[in-house]
């Protein structure tokens, strides 16, 4: 399987910019699109094939990623082979947790039940960020240096936007539910991270 993307990745990385830019759009928004219609949905049949679409189109928005960024003309290194297999399936089990367990949360009767089950979407972050310190830590000293450049602009970016819409709600000219900024900080450092990478790649190889 490995090999067919890899192949296709090579693929894509010789075509005209605007084509690869476009493919990344199009798997971008199928895999929202898919996403979004699981949370939707309630037919159970539906909601996991919609999942699993969504898992493997993240898998191959990983590959027409580096295809973009021409790192595609390059064979895949081992540490990203081991970080697409450590995160993908990581990713899955967060998407069912959401779907299917964190709800029961408003049912469940006990404190210390509901406080559990309200937890355990946790357990697949903490997976992902150990993934993610795995990946880094297995690079070479020159990807490093981008991974760190990269997290340092999205801790700035994501520190400067929540100071300001600190100061913003403290004055009342926001209104912010005290837990939706907390749930924010991962994804948007995540965000924030991959599109700084991504600057990073591309600055370096102009």
């Amino acid at each position: 399987m490995e090999g067919i993307m890899e192949s296709l990745t090579r693929r894509v990385a010789g075509w005209p910019a605007w084509r690869r830019w476009g493919l990344l759009l199009v798997v971008v928004a199928l895999f929202w699109g898919t996403l979004l219609m699981s949370l939707h949905t309630t037919n159970l049949p539906l909601r996991l094939l919609l999942v699993a679409i969504a898992v493997a189109t993240m898998l191959f928005m990983a590959y027409v990623g580096r295809a973009v960024t021409c790192e595609g003309r390059d064979p895949m290194r081992r540490e990203d082979r081991r970080y697409v297999r450590e995160f993908t399936p990581v990713m899955a089990a967060y998407f069912l947790i959401m779907l299917f367990v964190w709800p029961l949360h408003k049912e469940a009767g006990p404190l210390w039940l509901k406080g559990l089950i309200a937890f355990t979407p946790a357990i697949p972050v903490a997976l992902m960020i150990m993934a993610m310190v795995r990946y880094v830590l297995g690079s070479d000293e020159f990807m490093q240096r981008m991974h760190f450049q990269a997290l340092a602009v999205a801790a700035g970016v994501v520190g400067f936007v929540s100071m300001a819409l600190g100061f913003l709600a403290a004055s009342k000219v926001l209104t912010v539910d005290g837990a939706t900024p907390l749930l924010l900080v991962f994804p948007a450092l995540c965000l924030t991270y991959g599109a700084a990478l991504f600057w990073c790649k591309r600055r370096y190889r102009g």
